[in-house]
């Protein structure tokens, strides 16, 4: 086992633990609820009344149909009677990856020390957006025919910024859960091959984990820069726009720092794979091409010392007489090849 393998594997782990969390938090209301993207309060206009005492707009008395309406609103026995709603929106939207959650303050929205309660999550799904400015669209619409007027966005005085910033992100948003799920498959495939290369010393084994570890870092490091963009736009968009119409918005700091450890972790992942490919860690035991070069100049007598012919069992080399251990003038450790017979230096003895 390898040092290096298993810091690859570990720091896989842990990156595919954080995109997990990243990814499916939200779920439900009690699954990760405080690892979202981003949160909206518009517990101010949910809670707007609404009543239907400006009738049709023309602001005026007059008889409609032999009945006296005051702004539109009939006048019996001498009393208008009006109709309040509200628009029945959430007070609190949590913003997931997947999803979104609703929610309301707890224990009432104008509290200072209210805090937020999540009761009931969209189904996940991978297309479908958190749209707060459609959300609001089709609130105002059913209320208007609840109270029988007409109904629109201009009469909340809604902002165009906001509109305009969901609507810059709708793509971005996503383009981003698509590289997370690829980066999540990659990171599948690089934990199964970290951990093959734990028991295995196999070159192969280490070129896929290398190649799928690249991968998922490249993957999911464009989509925590798409998530980031994503959310600073909306967050932007809605506290630049909504003060006028009791809206804000915070950045999910939670969700912002397990993103972009986990890319960190996959950096390191990759990095350590491909130093273990570099320096040929992976390549099985005497199978590399290093091994089998020093095995065949041991072999040829060059650079290696040589056993002394009393200790060698095998066959001696054409150039090494058996006598070479007794004559003084003979290095049994040289790397040259001895290629003078011994009766050469009888005139030096």
């Amino acid at each position: 086992m390898k040092v290096s393998s298993l810091i690859t594997l570990i720091a896989a782990l842990g990156a595919t633990a954080l995109l997990s969390c990243c990814t499916f938090a939200g779920y439900n209301t009690g699954t990760l609820s405080n690892v979202s993207m981003f949160t909206v309060n518009a517990s101010q206009i949910a809670n707007t009344n609404f009543d239907n005492s400006t009738g049709n707009g023309c602001n005026c008395v007059e008889f409609v149909n032999g009945t006296l309406t005051i702004n539109g609103t009939s006048v019996e026995n001498g009393t208008i009677e009006t109709e309040t709603a509200s628009l029945g929106t959430a007070e609190y939207y949590a913003v997931f990856t997947l999803n979104y959650c609703e929610g309301q303050y707890l224990p009432n929205y104008r509290d200072s020390d209210a805090s937020a309660v999540l009761t009931r999550c969209e189904k996940p799904s991978l297309a479908k957006r958190f749209d707060l400015a459609n959300i609001i669209e089709k609130a105002i619409e059913q209320l208007g025919d609840l109270l029988n007027l007409s109904l629109d966005m201009d009469d909340l005085d809604w902002p165009n910024g906001i509109t305009n910033a969901f609507l810059y992100v709708k793509s971005a948003g996503s383009a981003m859960v698509a590289f997370f799920v690829i980066g999540l498959l990659f990171l599948l495939i690089s934990v199964l091959a970290g951990a093959l290369g734990l028991f295995l010393e196999n070159r192969f084994v280490t070129i896929l984990l290398v190649i799928s570890t690249v991968l998922a870092t490249l993957s999911l490091g464009i989509g925590a820069g798409i998530a980031t963009a994503v959310i600073t736009t909306v967050v932007n968009g809605i506290n630049s726009s909504g003060d006028d119409i009791g809206i804000s918005a915070e950045q999910g700091n939670y969700f912002v720092a397990m993103i972009w450890i986990a890319v960190a972790l996959l950096f390191l992942s990759a990095l350590t794979a491909t130093v273990q490919l570099c320096t040929g860690g992976s390549r099985s035991a005497g199978g590399g091409r290093r091994a089998q070069k020093m095995r065949m100049k041991q072999q040829e007598g060059y650079g290696m010392p040589m056993m002394p012919p009393r200790y060698y069992r095998g066959s001696m080399p054409y150039y090494m007489p058996m006598g070479m251990n007794d004559d003084p003038y003979m290095d049994p450790y040289s790397s040259r090849r001895n290629l003078m017979r011994d009766d050469e230096y009888d005139e030096f003895r």
